[in-house]
């Protein structure tokens, strides 16, 4: 009975010592001692199987090089967007073409610029200047067949001759004013003038030959110079006329320019 006993017991001590030594592995009692002077907080320990599970694989390629001047690609998750700056438009994947600021200042310097201000292409020939030699040079040859129909030709060239009338210009500063009227202001187209040529129609030829072309040499410079006064009002203001065509137009009864 007390060998049974004894070996009982002995069973039981080393089944305990078993599970006394298995669990110290897994549950450590680390012994706690009272704080001194030169003691220290413990490090934690790692432990190696936690460690090994947790750290992530890396994987054993090269890492590739990368390429010079390459920005690096940004990647975004589907709810996470790179912020727009205020004020910046939207960037799209089509080029349309844009208007700089001389483009806008061309279109608005060709829409401001008036008709009017342009300058006027150079004309060869005037109508007045073509109305002012044809009445000289061309329609003398009808008074002459109307007239002197026996010596036309000599009328005629007498008519032309007539024209040495505007040496009188010579006398005035400037010679030649194209803005000027001439009748009344001149000696020889001077209003005394007119009655002595009107005289000279009663006398035989040639002094009525140079009458009538005298005559119709003032009635052309009369035309130019009423052509002057419709676009120059100074003009007709400071001519020797303006009594004769105030006259004329209150006999018309037409309106007196002041």
């Amino acid at each position: 009975m007390l060998a049974c006993s004894v070996l009982h017991r002995l069973r039981n001590i080393a089944a305990g010592l078993v599970l006394l030594l298995g669990g110290c592995r897994s549950t450590a009692v680390t012994p706690r001692f009272a704080p001194a002077a030169y003691s220290f907080t413990p490090r934690p320990v790692t432990r190696l199987d936690t460690t090994l599970a947790a750290a992530p694989e890396r994987s054993t390629a090269p890492p590739r090089p990368a390429k010079r001047g390459a920005r690096p690609r940004a990647v975004y998750s589907l709810n996470e967007r790179p912020l727009e700056k205020k004020g910046q438009a939207p960037q799209s994947n089509r080029s349309y073409p844009t208007t700089t600021t001389a483009d806008t200042a061309k279109n608005s310097a060709r829409a401001a610029t008036p008709r009017e201000l342009r300058k006027p292409l150079p004309k060869l020939v005037s109508a007045k200047t073509l109305v002012h030699y044809s009445l000289h040079f061309v329609f003398p040859v009808v008074l002459a067949l109307v007239f002197f129909p026996a010596m036309w030709q000599t009328a005629y060239l007498i008519m032309l001759a007539t024209m040495l009338i505007d040496l009188d210009h010579l006398l005035a500063t400037p010679v030649f004013d194209p803005l000027r009227c001439s009748i009344g202001f001149h000696p020889l187209h001077s209003f005394y003038a007119i009655p002595v040529y009107v005289l000279l129609l009663l006398l035989p030829p040639p002094m009525n030959v140079i009458a009538v072309g005298v005559l119709f040499h003032l009635f052309t410079d009369t035309v130019d110079c009423l052509w002057s006064f419709r676009y120059c009002r100074e003009c007709y203001l400071n001519s020797r006329i303006r009594g004769l065509v105030d006259w004329a137009r209150k006999l018309l009864g037409l309106e007196v320019v002041r």
